[in-house]
């Protein structure tokens, strides 16, 4: 079968999929990703991890990551590992890696895969956060700030020590491993210089400079911003992947740095609908269903581990998030429902396992099991959100209290 024929398979079944969970009240990323099972050599066999579509898959994480990143802003970033309140954040992200930890030992976990599958329960995915809280109209309340905040710091974290992982392990093995981790720290150091510099030119030179946008009725043409835009979020990838970290963190610093002071309210409107129009049209589609292509059915077989682990992931993810409220001052009520918002880890977690399981650290049966945890706790969360908002009393307490503050 050609490459365009196993691509066009691959869509067509994600989207008729995904339609159809979002008609059942699931988010469309469960039916896209049993599609790629469904096609794939677990069930009928129609494509194979050889049908040439891993370099499409890889190509389409660039996408994903910039379209998430786009949602956020560096300067958050910078306000929040600042802020009096930051110790409290980061426990939205030591909590389940500690649990998740000791759970991993207990089951007698490789180092490396113990590690990626701390990262794979501690990471939040934002832009699930985000859509959630704007479904339910609760984006201006104090649980969207902290949840925002925590998820934010999180992603970063989970992010950046994948990139070690990936630079002590991913070639190296397991030999010198003091000497390959100073080297990897080394490199990190080198990386984040650079983000900072880069930081500091888009913030507060390139933003005085900025030309004007091409106007609407003028004839099509390349617009230089927009394409050096494109240009200076890969060559952060690339720069990234010298380093020997993964090309995602690059370009994940790279989307952080575009905000509507650099690119202008109609330029950035512009990149920004671009992205999530490729990224929802064809590249996540393509990458949630690969994943389910390579998704070994046989792994469902031994449920006892994997039981534990989405146990795990649900129980410490909560509490996390709901010890970072309170030690943030919010009331018991609002601090659950950051941690409901804490929980929902969607396609930001099939990242990281499938950048794991690319770069030979983790097995296909423990990747097999991370995508689980993935769908598992991003479909609970809409639900466990809707039991908790029909206590109408604390919910006019808390928007009351969010009106009074604005």
């Amino acid at each position: 079968m050609t490459l365009i024929a196993s691509l066009w398979i691959l869509l067509v079944s994600a989207h008729l999929l995904g339609r159809i969970a979002e008609r059942l009240g699931q988010p469309a990323l469960l039916g896209q990703m049993v599609a790629g099972v469904l096609i794939g050599p677990s069930m009928l066999g129609w494509l194979g991890t050889d049908s040439g579509l891993a370099p499409l898959s890889d190509f389409a994480v660039i996408f994903v990551v910039i379209t998430a990143g786009l949602e956020m802003r560096m300067q958050h970033l910078i306000e929040t590992v600042r802020g009096r309140g930051a110790l409290a954040l980061l426990l939205s992200f030591l909590v389940p890696a500690i649990a998740t930890a000791a759970f991993t030992y207990v089951l007698d976990f490789t180092f490396v895969a113990g590690s990626v599958t701390v990262l794979c329960v501690s990471v939040t995915a934002l832009p699930v956060a985000l859509r959630i809280l704007s479904a339910f109209g609760l984006l201006h309340t104090r649980v969207a700030r902290i949840a925002i905040s925590s998820s934010l710091l999180a992603d970063l974290i989970v992010l950046l020590l994948l990139g070690i992982l990936i630079a002590m392990f991913g070639a190296h093995g397991e030999s010198s491993l003091w000497q390959t981790g100073g080297i990897a720290v080394a490199k990190l150091v080198v990386l984040l210089s650079a983000v900072a510099i880069c930081h500091y030119v888009c913030s507060h030179w390139l933003p005085r400079r900025r030309p004007p946008m091409q106007s609407e009725h003028a004839l099509p043409a390349v617009d230089t911003p927009l394409l050096a835009v494109v240009l200076f979020m890969l060559g952060l990838g690339v720069f990234s992947d010298l380093l020997g970290f993964h090309f995602v963190i690059g370009v994940f610093f790279g989307a952080l740095m575009m905000t509507e002071e650099l690119l202008g309210e109609a330029r950035f409107r512009s990149v920004t609908q671009a992205f999530e129009l490729f990224t929802l049209v064809f590249f996540a589609p393509l990458f949630l269903a690969y994943q389910g292509v390579q998704f070994e059915l046989g792994t469902l077989k031994d449920a006892a581990p994997l039981a534990g682990l989405i146990t795990i992931a649900i129980g410490a993810k909560m509490l996390g998030g709901y010890a970072a409220a309170r030690l943030n001052r919010l009331p018991h009520y609002e601090a659950y429902g950051v941690g409901i918002v804490m929980n929902a880890r969607g396609v930001m977690e099939m990242v990281v396992a499938s950048i794991a399981y690319r770069a030979g650290l983790i097995t296909s049966e423990l990747f097999s099991h991370l995508l689980i945890v993935g769908i598992v706790t991003t479909i609970i969360t809409p639900s466990l959100l809707k039991q908790w908002l029909r206590n109408e009393s604390k919910l006019r307490e808390m928007l009351a209290a969010t009106e009074t503050r604005s």
